[in-house]
């Protein structure tokens, strides 16, 4: 995994009195009684904050260039905790700091701010979990199918309030030298692979490039929508995580659910089945699988970008590459 702009947060004897103490001064925990544990690090820093051993809070550390100012971090707070009070989806309830903003600025030993969104605790068993645990695959990604297909209808009703502002998830932001994640052609890779995987970059770029976005097509997507995601509990599933949220095309949900690790490439199964789930709530027209499908193979290199160089990942974006190559409708034909 490339370091992302939180490495430093890992460092030994990580977290440092400046977090805990600027947390707890912005939202009112006493620092003798309060201990944050990292449960999170990569494009951010999330923390589960103990007071008095008991968690109380999740705490997540942003720093540009993904999370510009407070402006972004505010807007997901407002889209998430709509889709809640919606009853669209349940998410973790924000815990506004002691000047009832939305977020926080903290500030470090160095002077560099750092936006800080902290909500409740929701519980640590994902639908991740159940897949580790034997859990039927297909059940669970009918499962992020109709959740995506229910944010998407309370997207394209939702009355953006003034000043609302999230990123775009365009194939530039994908893919190429200004991709967020970081660009793939920078890591060392084999010749042939990289020929490869041009081709099936330029076919994918080719595809999109006509695709619709009309209102129902495009719009805010959770953008990372993985079985991670989702927080099993005995009242229901809460999803969690709405930092990589913005606009997109609502397929883009569904690349997001198929790059999670499962040990090969995501298959044409695994592709029906979070349809399956979709169709239950909203229709999929055939522009959408088009589209879709070059959705998957942009999130495929951008994960490889995000990942760095290595053979096994190399193997896996490879043979996505081939069968998109082979069939660029091969997941949903």
């Amino acid at each position: 995994m490339r370091p992302g702009p939180v490495a430093g947060l890992l460092a030994p004897g990580f977290p440092p009195d400046w977090l805990r103490d600027g947390l707890c001064a912005a939202w009112g925990w006493e620092p003798q009684r309060t201990r944050l544990r990292l449960i999170a690090a990569d494009l951010h820093a999330s923390f589960l904050v103990l007071v008095d051993r008991a968690p109380v809070a999740v705490a997540r550390l942003s720093v540009p260039p993904y999370m510009e100012d407070t402006a972004a971090a505010e807007s997901e707070v407002a889209w998430m905790t709509d889709l809640d009070a919606a009853g669209v989806v349940r998410v973790p309830a924000v815990i506004t700091p002691a000047d009832g903003r939305d977020v926080a600025l903290l500030s470090d030993d160095d002077d560099r701010h750092w936006i800080c969104l902290t909500t409740t605790w929701a519980g640590d068993h994902t639908l991740r979990d159940e897949l580790d645990d034997d859990g039927d695959p297909f059940t669970c990604l009918a499962l992020l199918g109709a959740t995506a297909a229910r944010m998407h209808e309370h997207a394209l009703d939702y009355h953006r309030p003034r000043g609302f502002v999230r990123p775009t998830w365009d194939t530039t932001d994908l893919v190429g030298t200004g991709a967020r994640w970081g660009d793939w052609r920078s890591l060392p890779a084999d010749p042939a692979a990289t020929a490869l995987l041009d081709r099936a970059e330029q076919c994918a770029l080719d595809l999109l490039r006509g695709a619709s976005r009309a209102p129902d097509t495009w719009g805010l997507v959770h953008g990372d929508l993985r079985p991670e995601k989702l927080i099993l509990t005995a009242d229901g599933v809460t999803v969690v995580d709405f930092d990589s949220s913005g606009f997109s095309w609502f397929m883009l949900d569904l690349a997001a659910a198929l790059s999670w690790d499962t040990g090969g490439p995501p298959d044409t199964a695994q592709a029906q089945a979070w349809a399956a789930g979709y169709q239950s709530v909203r229709p999929l027209t055939r522009a959408d699988a088009v589209a879709a499908c070059a959705l998957v193979m942009l999130r495929q290199l951008q994960w490889f970008g995000r990942v760095g160089a290595g053979k096994e990942a190399e193997a896996r974006v490879a043979q996505v590459a081939q069968r998109f190559l082979r069939a660029p409708d091969w997941l949903l034909s």
